[in-house]
């Protein structure tokens, strides 16, 4: 099996699962990032298996053809990222774990860069992992609320840690990052509220993997993407509200 059998990934084709889709983990001469997204095109040989030297153009094809995102979206992601990265010519998904850059504190699936570290853990948490989908109300699905709700408790926790506040661009990359997940995973729950499968995102997030047989089954596009961070931003304005209320209540 992939996972036991280690071996070095060279121009993209996999000794153990060949020139295919078929999934295989990080091997220890791998590079990879703390973005589960682009760790999983690189298992899955979307992008280059050992997430290394990576273009823009690179980037797009593997967006476009691995989750289907449309062209405008893709190459919003990828050259904002750049920008963001600061680094011209070919990088490894390891570069994108510079921290304050594209990674951000108050991630829902790691932890924060330590201290004066250039660079942000790349591992998921599993503890972090299991609260966030604990906190799904039915036990299925996550919907946007549920994943709003959790995104005021992460960054409520980082100010009782008295740790800076998210600035507005890293605030919108946090829940442009959860928007573009539930664009690419939505199932319907029982309450007919869109949402991820929660098994999808537990095995996503800590095997950065595909379901088997998964295909995407849209176009995920920009203006999509926008309202659903929007939605998610709203609905957070709304929780924070309620918790502000509710601590006055309590201080009284």
């Amino acid at each position: 099996m992939p996972a036991t059998v280690y071996h070095v990934h060279t121009q993209n084709v996999c000794p153990v699962v060949g020139a295919t889709h078929d999934w295989c983990p990080k091997q220890p001469s791998d590079s990879r990032s703390p973005c589960p997204a682009l760790n999983t095109l690189a298992n899955h040989g979307f992008l280059p298996r050992d997430g290394k030297q990576l273009t823009p153009d690179i980037l797009i094809h593997a967006l476009k053809e691995g989750y289907g995102l449309s062209s405008p979206l893709a190459y919003f992601l990828v050259y904002g990222g750049q920008f963001l990265l600061g680094q011209t010519g070919a990088f490894s998904l390891s570069d994108l774990a510079r921290h304050n850059r594209i990674e951000h504190n108050a991630s829902l699936a790691h932890g924060d860069a330590h201290g004066r570290d250039e660079y942000a853990p790349i591992a998921p948490d599993p503890k972090m992992v299991k609260d966030l989908l604990n906190s799904a109300r039915d036990g299925h699905v996550m919907t946007i609320e549920d994943i709003a709700r959790e995104r005021v408790a992460r960054e409520h926790a980082e100010t009782l840690r008295q740790c800076p506040a998210l600035d507005s661009m890293h605030a919108e990359i946090a829940r442009g990052e959860m928007a573009i997940a539930v664009g690419l995973f939505r199932q319907i729950d029982s309450d007919g509220e869109e949402g991820i499968p929660v098994d999808l995102l537990r095995t996503w997030f800590l095997e950065e993997r595909l379901p088997e047989d998964w295909k995407p089954s849209h176009v995920q596009g920009l203006l999509e993407t926008i309202n659903a961070s929007t939605k998610i931003r709203d609905l957070m304005t709304q929780f924070k509200s309620e918790l502000d209320a509710g601590h006055e209540e309590v201080t009284r």
